[in-house]
């Protein structure tokens, strides 16, 4: 027969078996929750790394790409100025062996096919009022003789002006310009005056 007292020592031992179980039970679902916590935050921290990475790498990107285009920008800057400098000093050496030209007896009949082409456009209008604006040098030496080759029911009056050579015919009332002058010529033609100029320097550095 089991006495009073062994049941007591039993109930104690089944009790303390419950609670080392309920204990090992809560421990292990308190480890896990702290270790599912630990992975959770571990991933978190890599994924904020991550970003933190692609962010400064986009940001590197952006930089050098800015840094890249402004120097691409400044090199052709520095190229088309260089160019410019090449053509002024080309140009103002051109205009001195112009005035070569403009002292030959070849000048007076390139003026005189300027004037024929002035004559076509003025056969449009009947008494104009027209103004001639000529080079000091050409208004001394060919002023009258210009004016003699205009029709004579136009109204002719010279002027100087600071240009290389040609003309420039002006009907005021009828605000008309006719640019047949050098000047004109070479501005129109700047374009293909500057290609080939610098395929010429190519041309030169290739057969250095």
């Amino acid at each position: 027969m089991v006495t009073i007292e062994q049941k007591l020592v039993l109930f104690s031992k089944l009790l303390s078996q419950s609670m080392n179980f309920k204990y090992e039970e809560e421990s292990d679902r308190l480890e896990k929750d702290i270790l599912s916590k630990i992975q959770k935050g571990k991933e978190e921290i890599d994924k904020q790394a991550r970003e933190t990475e692609e962010r400064a790498a986009k940001k590197a990107e952006l930089k050098y790409a800015e840094s890249r285009s402004k120097l691409k920008v400044e090199a052709r800057k520095n190229i088309m100025s260089a160019k410019e400098k090449y053509f002024d000093i080309f140009m103002n050496s051109f205009k001195i062996k112009l005035q070569d030209f403009i002292q030959s007896k070849e000048y007076k009949t390139y003026l005189y096919k300027n004037i024929l082409k002035l004559n076509n456009e003025l056969e449009k209008y009947d008494n104009s009022n027209l103004i001639i604006c000529l080079s000091t040098r050409d208004f001394n030496k060919y002023g009258d003789y210009i004016k003699s080759e205009i029709p004579n029911n136009h109204s002719v009056t010279l002027k100087t002006a600071d240009m290389t050579g040609g003309l420039v015919a002006l009907v005021p009332s009828k605000n008309i310009k006719f640019d047949l002058s050098i000047d004109s010529v070479l501005e129109d033609n700047k374009s293909l005056i500057m290609q080939s100029l610098f395929e010429a320097l190519k041309a030169g550095e290739y057969n250095d």
